[in-house]
């Protein structure tokens, strides 16, 4: 157990340059992108005095080092600033009512794409022979996919030709649940509105499966490759002596191969949350996302910065989170410090 508290505290320390270099590059980034946020949101023909006025009040007319360290003192405090823009209203609470939408698209994606790349891959070792050429083509397909294509596809074959799902939106308008996580889904089932889950799920089911298809090829190739090196492990031909069925016997290799994927797979979901700003714009779909892009068309420095930090956080907690993991199930790992 100490070896294992040893090992959670190096990661963590580790995260903590990962974070900060991750923190000073968005700061910087924004601030050598042309315009003016103020300027942006007032209008080239707003009086002098009043934008000077303005640009004052955002701190935006200090210098650069010290704008730096007052924005690492805030995001390290918890305060995100308020938005330059829409009412000056406080960053956190744009995330926070924005934040649901891309958690409910992100699990909804990552379970799509455990479900088709675990699928694949187990029935590609199976079946073999041609199948297993078409699954290994459609791995490396669906892993260059550019998801703004593949959504705009799925929208004008499902949506617009067949009309059997709707083009955008996350629910439609007046089947909204009562607000308790902000995850629909979920609010839908705690208030017993059935009607509302499943008109959620509709909205749900493109641009899930749109992303959750894209990052599903990485999946096939790990299950199947995985499966494939274990059904050579002495331990399978003995199960094969011993007259277990083949379905018995590839389950349990698949039951082996799947341990060394926990790793990608909460990558992977790290990776789901920057897909979903791709997925967002493209279905319209009201999460950090779009968040995201509406707010740097208007330069709009501290809501940027904000959303930015949350993903930022994000992926470094998984990445510690995966480290855990790895090293609960594999011991040789935090034996290594």
């Amino acid at each position: 157990m100490s070896s294992l508290l040893r090992y959670i505290a190096f990661r963590t320390l580790l995260a903590v340059p990962t974070l900060l270099i991750l923190l000073t590059v968005v700061f910087f980034i924004l601030r050598v992108i042309p315009g003016n946020p103020i300027i942006a949101m007032v209008g080239m023909k707003a009086p002098p005095e009043y934008v000077e006025q303005l640009i004052r009040e955002a701190g935006l007319d200090k210098p650069i080092y010290i704008q730096y360290f007052d924005y690492l003192s805030q995001i390290f405090t918890g305060n995100l600033g308020r938005s330059l823009i829409f009412g000056k209203r406080e960053v956190v609470n744009e995330i926070i009512d924005r934040l649901p939408a891309t958690v409910e698209l992100a699990i909804s994606a990552f379970f799509v794409s455990i479900v088709l790349g675990h699928l694949f891959g187990f029935l590609a070792v199976k079946y073999g022979g041609k199948f297993d050429t078409a699954t290994r083509v459609y791995a490396m397909v669906a892993y260059v996919l550019f998801i703004p294509f593949i959504g705009l596809a799925l929208q004008l074959i499902f949506s617009v030709w067949l009309n059997l799902f709707p083009v955008a939106g996350r629910i439609t308008p007046g089947l909204e649940p009562p607000k308790i996580t902000g995850l629909y889904l979920l609010d839908s089932l705690l208030a017993r509105r059935l009607d509302s889950f499943f008109d959620a799920v509709w909205h749900l089911a493109l641009p899930s499966f749109t992303l959750g298809l894209v990052l599903s090829g990485v999946f096939v190739r790990l299950i199947r490759n995985n499966m494939k090196k274990t059904l050579g492990e002495d331990f399978i031909f003995a199960y094969r002596a011993m007259g277990f069925r083949e379905w018995s016997v590839l389950w349990k290799a698949y039951r082996v191969a799947i341990v060394p994927t926990v790793t990608m797979m909460g990558l992977q979901l790290a990776l789901l949350l920057q897909g979903a700003v791709l997925t967002e714009t493209t279905f319209s779909w009201p999460g950090l996302g779009t968040l995201l892009l509406e707010r740097i068309q208007y330069l709009d420095y501290t809501t940027v910065q904000g959303t930015v930090v949350v993903f930022v956080f994000i992926v470094v907690f998984m990445n510690i989170l995966v480290d855990i993991i790895n090293a609960l199930l594999d011991p040789r790992v935090r034996k290594g410090l």
